[in-house]
């Protein structure tokens, strides 16, 4: 498996420890072009999440990850990390594992 490409669909920054950002990741087989699965996943930062959470909340975190401060590169290692272990002999194992990480679309 590999990235194709990543996309930041929507950054919404108040500072540079307060914010949230959506994307997109295509993710597909290794030497196949055209060939990929889309999942979307969020990021936002420690702040933000504090200053939105209620009292009594509860989150559940497939498709988020949550940072101190915005480091665009740090992110993308992090999603790199995750698509490199998955590499099971069939295409639709790899993308249900990283169904764990990221939200599928189909």
């Amino acid at each position: 498996m590999e990235i194709k490409t990543i996309n930041y669909l929507k950054k919404e920054f108040v500072d540079y420890d307060d914010f949230v950002v959506s994307g997109e990741i295509y993710i597909g087989p290794e030497n196949m072009d055209f060939v990929y699965e889309v999942f979307e996943f969020n990021v936002v930062s420690i702040k933000r999440l504090y200053s939105n959470f209620d009292d009594n909340a509860v989150m559940l975190s497939r498709g988020w990850m949550i940072v101190k401060t915005f480091d665009e590169k740090l992110i993308e290692l992090k999603i790199e990390s995750i698509v490199s272990r998955c590499n099971h002999l069939d295409d639709e194992e790899n993308y249900v594992e990283l169904s764990a990480y990221f939200r599928r679309l189909n």
